[in-house]
């Protein structure tokens, strides 16, 4: 029986995602012409014919936005990280959603088997060691008046001890198509007061007195304090996101520092 090298499975499906203008929205109120539709691939590829060959699995299901600035929302997205690796942001050219998810597994997959071909084959005896694991599932949410929270929710394990895990998050608002930085959010300078507020929720989360007692509990070990991009821009509160193995060991997860909007009051853009 000739064994199965290449698989994959596509759909492509309408979801009722509605962009509006905050949590509290309902019926038409505020309502934005900005809807998402839904890509799904499952795409498993083999090293070779072995009965033992290692294997990527792949499994993407990602939104993309349809209607009112579509077209802005999608290009930002695909060249803003959610897929990784980056392959896509080096493209110049306009990109439509489902072919770019096409063109991101086809160098994913040969990649892996230009990578770990190689390597497989000198070593046979631990196949299990080239298998690996790439999925990104994203979805929609309704966050601060105007802006829709998008979020992606990625796995990836290319050998070793454990996989990584990544809450990505991208803010966009949906008057504009532009997905909003931190630059847009808060006032020039805001950095050092803004950092010092994260710290301060840090200690409180983790019992430390201060930014040493953090490190000595594995956060910042090896660098100072930062602000990250990756935040999700709510009604009432803003929260950071630190991804697994960023700022502290693979052991302690994830972390979010949750921090209400009245406390930035005066770091807030206007």
């Amino acid at each position: 029986m000739k064994k199965l090298l290449y698989t994959s499975m596509m759909s492509i499906m309408m979801i009722g995602i509605i962009a509006c203008g905050g949590k509290d929205a309902s019926g038409n109120e505020e309502e934005a012409e900005l809807a998402f539709e839904k890509i799904v691939r499952d795409t498993t590829i083999r090293l070779s014919n072995d009965a033992s060959s290692p294997q990527a699995e792949i499994h993407l299901n990602i939104l993309y936005a349809t209607g009112k600035n579509a077209t802005t929302v999608n290009d930002t997205l695909l060249r803003s990280g959610i897929l990784t690796p980056d392959y896509l942001s080096a493209s110049g050219s306009k990109m439509d959603a489902v072919q770019a998810v096409d063109s991101f597994i086809i160098k994913y997959v040969a990649d892996y088997k230009q990578d770990f071909g190689r390597l497989y084959a000198m070593d046979k005896e631990h196949s299990t060691s080239y298998n690996i694991q790439y999925s990104c599932n994203t979805k929609v949410e309704n966050g601060k008046k105007n802006v829709v929270n998008y979020i992606a929710e990625v796995y990836s394990y290319a050998g070793g001890a454990h996989g990584v895990n990544m809450t990505l998050v991208k803010n966009i608002n949906t008057e504009t198509g532009k997905i909003l930085k931190l630059s847009d959010v808060f006032v020039p300078g805001y950095n050092q007061t803004l950092t010092d507020l994260i710290v301060e929720k840090l200690c409180k989360q983790y019992d430390a007195k201060d930014l040493k007692g953090l490190q000595e509990k594995g956060l910042f070990m090896d660098m100072d304090p930062y602000v990250p991009e990756n935040f999700i821009l709510d009604d009432g509160e803003i929260t950071f996101i630190y991804c697994d193995t960023e700022i502290a060991p693979h052991a302690m997860g994830e972390i979010k520092v949750e921090i209400d909007e009245k406390d930035l009051k005066q770091i807030l853009a206007k």
